[in-house]
């Protein structure tokens, strides 16, 4: 197997990178590990494949699967700790040095940790591990398969667990299922909060958030506050690379997009480091910002626009969650009534 790193060094295409890399990573050309930096995972596929398909040799898969950590610790709260030759045991038990699941530290370390000589393979662990979870889960008693089918359905409801697949109709099933990733289009209100930490090393596993939507209709106007919070309690990693530590806990670099229903007129943002952006993508207005905070801090950025017109006679409302994020609070205060949810799946509501 490869990892991305082995990957980009084989991409020899010069592609023009997003504008957002341009400016955030410093870098001019596209690399295959900032392929997929659309909210929409298909489309991000689409893009990565394409690139992929164009590196010379490389074996032509029927499709795509995404995990994050998440998933393996769920597997290991039910099969137990597991060992993997040549790379150690792994379990779900908390690790104190970061306060996260023993098994996300170690692959942290097996993965990011400097070293005074070139590593190859860095996440060459990851085809192991998951073989041997596997094979404890398929080996493990019956009366434990319940609970891994749920772990699986789980991954796949709250977008731990993402599919593509090359086949059209595959890929039309996995969408069915709520299990590809995708934008919904809608009729009505829609909001899709999407963070992306670019060069901010390991800093989301620290954070914590909190959403508050403020919703007020006024005739045919709908006018929206949307305040994200950010929470990051933890001291910070020594991030200085001659110190030879890991550096999971930096300083967070936050490019954080708002997709809102299509025609949406952004009022102001309160709490961005750069001018606001407004654009159009997948089907919806976009508002873009970006900020920094450091460890043992806090921080909000607040969104005031207005809906397009629309349908008023009952107020529904999509929040679609970002893939591999942990569950959110949600608040939302609809003409002065107040609606509390954990956003941990995709959910529709409705405030009439």
């Amino acid at each position: 197997s490869y990892d991305i790193y082995d990957l980009d060094a084989r991409f020899n295409k010069r592609v023009p990178a997003p504008d957002a890399i341009k400016k955030y990573l410093n870098e001019t050309y596209l690399n295959l590990r900032n392929s997929n930096m659309s909210p929409d995972f298909k489309v991000s596929m689409d893009t990565f494949s394409k690139y992929y398909n164009d590196i010379p040799g490389m074996i032509r898969p029927d499709g795509i699967i995404a995990i994050d950590t998440q998933l393996p610790v769920e597997i290991l709260k039910v099969i137990g700790p597991i060992g993997v030759g040549g790379w150690g045991n792994f379990s779900a038990n908390n690790d104190p040095r970061c306060d996260c699941p023993q098994v996300v530290y170690a692959l942290e370390e097996i993965a990011d940790r400097p070293t005074n000589k070139i590593v190859t393979g860095r996440k060459a662990v990851l085809g192991p591990l998951m073989h041997s979870m596997m094979a404890n889960a398929m080996g493990s008693p019956k009366h434990l398969w319940p609970k891994l089918l749920n772990v699986a359905f789980d991954a796949i409801k709250q977008k731990h667990l993402l599919f593509y697949f090359f086949e059209e109709k595959t890929q039309i099933v996995a969408e069915d299922f709520n299990a590809a990733g995708r934008i919904t289009p809608t009729a009505y209100d829609y909001l899709h909060i999407n963070d992306a930490n670019l060069g901010g090393a390991k800093t989301d596993m620290f954070i914590t958030r909190e959403v508050e939507q403020e919703i007020t209709v006024e005739g045919s106007t709908v006018t929206k506050t949307v305040s994200i919070s950010y929470h990051n309690p933890y001291k910070g990693s020594n991030c200085n690379l001659e110190a030879g530590q890991l550096c999971l806990n930096g300083t967070y670099r936050d490019y954080i997009r708002l997709l809102v229903p299509k025609g949406s007129t952004l009022i102001s943002v309160v709490g961005s480091e750069v001018k606001e952006i407004v654009s159009e993508d997948l089907d919806k207005t976009v508002f873009e910002a970006f900020f920094t905070m450091r460890p043992e801090s806090q921080s909000k950025i607040v969104f005031k626009y207005t809906l397009p017109a629309m349908d008023l006679t009952t107020y529904r409302l999509l929040l679609q969650k970002q893939p591999g994020t942990p569950a959110i609070k949600h608040t939302i205060i609809f003409n002065g009534t107040e609606t509390v949810v954990q956003l941990d799946q995709d959910r529709e509501l409705v405030l009439n």
